[in-house]
């Protein structure tokens, strides 16, 4: 599918607060957004919607074969993606908030001085290790057994590979630009997550494996739109990637800001990127201080 929806810029730059950092160095810069908690009501439906469509793919691939006329699966309760996504782990749900959150910043923030920057479809349909976990929670469920998301024993590994991708694309439609995207979301900062951010995306290569995810993806839906985006994509992977140019993007979310000392502002490095990034490419870094972490993700995963 192609994602179209986008939220009113206002009520958003309400919630998330921009904050002021020293001018950043030429191939390195950090933003950081503070939530406001009292401002969100106003964005918080069209938020709800935004996270949704982002899920509506991997929602789309669950239910493939349940839904020709040969299928026994009539109602609600036997959907299998009706749990989807929430009755899975809160670690996993934090996980889809940071990856969401940075495809929506780049979308309404821009990018590297750039503000038309597209995410054509988030990745999520490519969390096998949820999936298979989402139907033993089905049969729980079927069978009027407990199941308490939260617990330790329901925490399943993270998918890997390129958590976002974005691009830029010329008049004729061909890419121009790409940003692959790195998302980390914790309740507490964490100095080892945030060196693993900066050496992943110091690793990737010129050509992210993404794009191949992305190309399977949107090839599986016959709109124009999409077919339009499997064009340049499968233009990018064959030679276009070798003119594109490629950027890095880390997003980090966490569920409280910095106190001590009062002038810092940020968890993450503003001065340079960390020593761990090594890669001869521009870099830009945000950072999302929540105010209700836990509240957020009960409201856009579990319907809070």
């Amino acid at each position: 599918m192609i994602r179209s929806l986008r939220v009113t810029l206002q009520p958003l730059q309400a919630w998330m607060a921009a904050q002021t950092l020293p001018a950043p160095p030429p191939r390195y810069r950090l933003r950081v957004w503070r939530e406001v908690n009292g401002n969100f009501a106003p964005l918080r439906d069209e938020l709800v919607a935004y996270a949704q469509e982002a899920l509506d793919d991997a929602r789309r691939r669950i239910r493939k074969g349940f839904e020709d006329d040969l299928s026994p699966f009539r109602g609600a309760a036997d959907d299998p993606a009706a749990h989807y996504p929430a009755m899975l782990n809160r670690i996993t749900l934090q996980g889809y908030l940071g990856e969401t959150l940075a495809g929506l910043v780049v979308e309404h923030f821009g990018a590297f001085g750039h503000s038309d920057w597209h995410v054509p479809a988030f990745l999520f349909r490519f969390h096998d290790t949820e999936f298979q976990h989402l139907d033993l929670i089905n049969e729980r469920v079927l069978m009027g057994e407990s199941h308490d998301p939260d617990a330790v024993s329901e925490r399943r590994p993270g998918r890997t590979g390129d958590d976002a991708i974005a691009f830029r694309i010329d008049a004729s439609g061909k890419i121009t630009h790409v940003l692959t995207l790195e998302a980390k979301c914790l309740a507490t900062s964490n100095t080892a997550t945030i060196q693993d951010a900066y050496e992943k995306l110091s690793a990737g290569q010129r050509r992210p494996s993404g794009v191949r995810e992305l190309i399977t993806l949107l090839s599986d839906y016959n709109s124009p739109q999409a077919q339009e985006w499997v064009a340049r994509l499968l233009a990018f992977y064959s030679e276009g990637f070798r003119t594109a140019k490629r950027s890095d993007g880390l997003s980090y979310t966490v569920g409280h800001w910095p106190v001590k000392p009062a002038t810092r502002v940020s968890w993450l490095p503003h001065a340079a990127p960390h020593s761990s990034y090594t890669a001869n490419r521009r870099l830009e870094a945000m950072e999302f201080q929540l105010e209700d972490f836990d509240g957020l993700v009960d409201i856009l995963y579990r319907g809070a």
